[in-house]
């Protein structure tokens, strides 16, 4: 079983309003909530800014939500740690869900 376009388009949709919720109540000191689209779900990043700044130093990748098809259901994963001489990253499913 495929993820169908309507469910991904939902997700998409709900994506833009939890950053744009987020990105309204808080301080760019903060950071702001950026999303994408990859294959099969969304990827949500936080964009850092510098003192004064309109464009981002630079962006962090927060979390991933994608369709397993095997299992047929939706994955929360999280970055677990860096490897800084490789440039790659690690992920892992979010911790806090049974």
């Amino acid at each position: 079983m495929s993820v169908i376009h309507i469910e991904l388009n939902r997700l998409l949709v709900g994506a833009e309003k939890l950053c744009t919720s987020r990105n309204s109540s808080l301080p760019v000191e903060l950071g702001k909530s950026l999303f994408e689209e990859c294959e099969g779900g969304v990827m949500f990043s936080q964009a850092h800014y510098l003192l004064d700044s309109s464009h981002s130093d630079y962006t962090n990748d927060i979390a991933s939500v994608t369709f397993d098809e095997p299992s047929a259901c939706w994955l929360i994963t999280v970055p677990l740690e860096e490897d800084a001489q490789a440039d790659t990253v690690a992920w892992g499913p979010y911790p806090y869900l049974p």
